[in-house]
C-alpha cells in the first residue's frame, strides 16, 4: 500500500521554514542598552546605572569589575510580552555606582553595538554631607512647614529607602543664641532594618540639646510611597562666629541586593513555558530564597548654610553675663515682716525663650542694712527642647537693723537677637518691716567663795605625820619579762614596723610597674594645677581663662580613664563615648570656645557655681 505524500510537501516546507526562523530568532544576540545618571558627581556621592536587556538569552547583563568603582544592585524588573504569537522579554537592572577615588572612569560597552559610559568624579569639599557617601542621587522634595520652622528639604537616598530632614527657624544667628530645631528621619518599611543611633550634627560650632530616645512617630507619603517619620524636637546653640555648613547624620541599616539577579533556568518539560519562567524569575520569588543583605550606611540631611555673627561690643552692659534671647523678670520676698537677724528668701524669676544655660544672676550684692549669701538656681523647661521655660534664683538675705528696709531693684541684662540690641530688665523694689531683735541671754550670778569655810578641814602644816615602816624595792607581778604586756607590745610593734616596711616597698615596686596608675597620678596632678588656675582666674575675673582651665582639667581626667591623648577629647568623642550623657561636660567645652569670642562676664557667684559643676564632673568622670 502506498501513501501519496504530495499533499503534505507544502506543509513540510512551511514547518521547516518556521524552524529555521525560530532558530535564527533564538540565535540572535540580546539587545542591551545602558544609561548613567548623573555623569558628573563629587567624591562621596554616587550615580545610578540602568541596564536593560531585551530578547535573546536568559541572563541579565551585569557591569564589569572596575578598579575604583563599586557597583551595588538596588533593584530589578522583568517584563514578558506576546505580540502576534511572538514572545519578547525585557529585564532591567538598577545599580548604585559608588566611586572610591576622584578621577574619570570609562565603563566599557556592555554588548556589541552599545556605547561606552563615562563618569567624572570630582574631589570632595570636606563637608559632612559629601563625606557620608550615602546621600547620593538626591531628589529634593518640598515638605510643609510646622511650628514656625522652615520646611527643610527631603533628600531621599538613591534607592528611596530613607531620608533625614532638618528644620530651622532662621539661618543667621548670634554667638550664644539658641533656636528650636526639628530633626526628622524617614524610613521606608521593608527597606530600613534599624536606626542604629541618635542623629548627630556636623561641626564643632554647634551644640544640640540631648535628644530623647523616644521620638514622635507619624506616617507620611512621598511620591506615593509610605514612610514612617521619627521626629525629635530639640534646641540648637552656636558657640563661635563664622560661616558654616550644618547638616544632621543618622546611622541606619538597610537591606540591599548582594549581586545582580540571574534569570533562573527552568527545567525542560512541562514547565518550559515563558509564563512559568517569568514567575520563577520574579523578585518576590527570588527574595523568598534569599538574594538580599543588610548594610550599615549613614544618611545625611541637606546641608544648610548658617551665618553666625559675634555679639556686638557697642552698648554692652557692664554686668552682661552672655544670655541671648527674649526674657522677662520679676522678684519677690518670702515675707513682708521680719525681725533683725532672721533670714528671708529673695526670689528672682527669669522667663522667656533663649539660652537658659547662660542665664545667670548675682542677685543682691553688698547693700547697706543686709547680709547676703550666694544664690542658687533651678531651671524648669516649658517644652521638651528646653528652648522656653523659667529659671528661678533663690538667695538667703538677712536684715541687720530694725525699721522699714527696702530691697533695691534687681537688674538682668541680655542680648535680644530679634531687635539686635542689648536690653536690661529691672524688677520692682521690695519693702519689708523689720522689728528689733529679741533680747536674750542669761546673767547667772556666781556666789562669792568663802575662803574660811573649809579652813577647819585643812590640816595644819606643823601637824605630825603617822609613823610608816620603810620598805625596800618591790615588784608588781611575778610574771616573767617576756610574758609582760609592755614587752609583748614592744615586740609586736617591731614586727608591725617590719611588715609595714615590706608592704611599702612592695607598693613602690608595683607603682613603678603600673603605667596606668602613673598616668592617672600624672593626670591628677595636672587636674589639681588646672583647678588652682581656675581659682586664680576667678579672682581675676577672667572667664575665658577659667573655662579654658576647666576644659583642660576634664580632658586630662577623661584621657587618663579612656587611655587616649588629652588633646583628642572633643565634644564629638564625648558624645560617642558617653552616648549623649555628658551634658554638663559638653557645656563646659562649649563655654570654653564661646568665652574667647563673646567676652563673657561672670560674677563671683557665677565663678563659684561653675567651679562646683566642674568639680562634680571631675568626681563623676573617675568612674567613666
Amino acid at each position: 500500500m502506498k501513501t501519496n505524500l504530495s499533499p503534505f510537501r507544502p506543509m513540510a516546507a512551511a514547518m521547516a521554514g518556521l524552524v529555521v526562523f525560530a532558530n535564527a530568532v533564538s540565535a540572535a544576540p540580546p539587545a542591551v542598552t545602558a544609561q548613567l545618571a548623573p555623569s558628573e558627581i563629587t567624591l562621596g556621592q554616587s550615580a545610578q546605572l540602568s541596564i536593560t536587556t531585551s530578547g535573546g538569552g536568559n541572563d541579565a547583563v551585569s557591569p564589569p569589575a572596575m578598579p575604583g568603582l563599586e557597583f551595588v544592585a538596588v533593584g530589578q524588573s522583568s517584563q514578558m510580552q506576546f505580540i502576534n504569537g511572538v514572545t519578547s522579554s525585557t529585564v532591567s537592572e538598577c545599580y548604585e555606582v559608588i566611586p572610591q577615588r576622584a578621577g574619570t572612569f570609562t565603563i566599557p560597552a556592555l554588548s556589541r553595538g552599545s556605547q561606552q559610559l563615562v563618569l567624572h568624579v570630582r574631589s570632595g569639599n570636606g563637608s559632612s554631607g559629601a563625606a557620608t557617601g550615602n546621600n547620593t542621587g538626591l531628589s529634593s522634595l518640598p515638605s510643609p512647614a510646622a511650628n514656625g520652622l522652615s520646611s527643610g528639604q527631603t533628600s531621599l537616598t538613591l534607592d528611596g529607602s530613607a531620608f533625614v530632614r532638618l528644620r530651622l527657624p532662621k539661618r543667621e544667628l548670634y554667638v550664644g543664641e539658641t533656636v528650636p530645631v526639628d530633626i526628622q528621619v524617614g524610613t521606608r518599611a521593608g527597606w530600613v532594618a534599624s536606626i542604629n543611633g541618635l542623629p548627630t550634627i556636623s561641626g564643632d560650632a554647634f551644640l544640640l540639646n540631648k535628644l530623647s530616645s523616644q521620638p514622635e512617630q507619624a506616617e507620611e507619603s512621598i511620591d506615593g510611597q509610605p514612610y514612617t517619620v521619627f521626629t525629635w524636637h530639640s534646641a540648637l546653640a552656636v558657640v563661635k562666629p563664622g560661616e558654616f555648613s550644618l547638616s544632621v547624620e543618622t546611622p541606619l541599616t538597610v537591606r540591599m541586593r548582594t549581586a545582580p539577579r540571574r534569570r533562573m533556568p527552568v527545567p525542560n518539560g512541562m514547565f518550559n513555558d515563558p509564563m512559568f519562567e517569568d514567575a520563577f524569575n520574579d523578585p518576590f520569588f527570588q527574595n523568598f530564597f534569599g538574594g538580599t543583605t543588610e548594610k550599615e550606611i549613614t544618611v545625611a540631611s541637606h546641608a544648610e548654610a548658617i551665618r553666625v555673627f559675634p555679639l556686638p561690643t557697642e552698648g554692652r552692659p557692664a554686668g552682661f553675663g552672655g544670655a541671648v534671647g527674649n526674657f522677662e523678670v520679676n522678684s519677690e520676698l518670702s515675707a513682708a515682716q521680719s525681725a533683725a537677724g532672721d533670714p528671708l528668701t529673695l526670689r528672682l524669676k527669669v522667663t522667656g525663650t533663649g539660652s537658659f544655660d547662660r542665664v545667670n544672676s548675682s542677685m543682691l550684692g553688698a547693700v547697706d542694712g543686709w547680709k547676703t549669701y550666694p544664690p542658687t538656681a533651678k531651671f524648669g523647661p516649658a517644652d521638651s527642647a528646653g528652648y522656653s521655660g523659667e529659671k528661678d534664683f533663690e538667695q538667703a538675705v538677712i536684715p541687720i537693723k530694725a525699721g522699714r528696709e527696702t530691697v533695691p531693684a534687681l537688674a538682668f541684662n541680655f542680648f535680644n537677637p530679634e531687635t539686635r540690641q542689648y536690653e536690661t530688665k529691672l524688677t520692682a523694689p521690695l519693702s519689708v518691716e523689720v522689728s528689733p531683735a529679741s533680747a536674750g541671754g542669761l546673767n547667772a550670778s556666781v556666789p562669792a567663795a568663802n575662803p574660811g569655810a573649809n579652813a577647819a578641814s585643812q590640816p595644819p602644816r606643823d601637824r605630825l605625820r603617822p609613823d610608816h615602816a620603810e620598805t625596800g624595792r618591790t615588784v608588781a607581778t611575778l610574771l616573767p619579762l617576756y610574758f609582760q604586756r609592755w614587752f609583748v607590745a614592744g615586740q609586736s610593734a617591731l614586727v608591725l614596723c617590719f611588715a609595714g616596711g615590706l608592704i611599702f616597698l612592695r607598693r613602690q615596686e608595683r607603682r613603678a610597674n603600673d603605667t596606668d596608675g602613673a598616668r592617672r597620678r600624672e593626670a591628677s596632678g595636672a587636674v589639681a594645677n588646672c583647678v588652682a588656675e581656675m581659682d586664680a582666674s576667678s579672682t581675676a575675673g577672667d572667664a575665658a581663662r577659667f573655662f579654658q582651665s576647666a576644659r583642660v582639667a576634664l580632658q586630662q581626667q577623661l584621657a587618663a580613664r579612656w587611655n587616649v591623648a588629652a588633646a583628642s577629647i572633643t565634644i564629638a568623642k564625648i558624645d560617642a563615648r558617653l552616648n549623649g550623657e555628658g551634658g554638663e561636660i559638653r557645656r563646659v567645652f562649649a563655654l570654653a570656645d564661646q568665652a574667647a569670642y563673646s567676652g563673657q562676664y561672670l560674677s563671683t557667684a557665677d565663678f563659684q557655681q561653675w567651679k562646683e559643676i566642674v568639680c562634680n564632673q571631675l568626681k563623676q568622670s573617675e568612674a567613666l
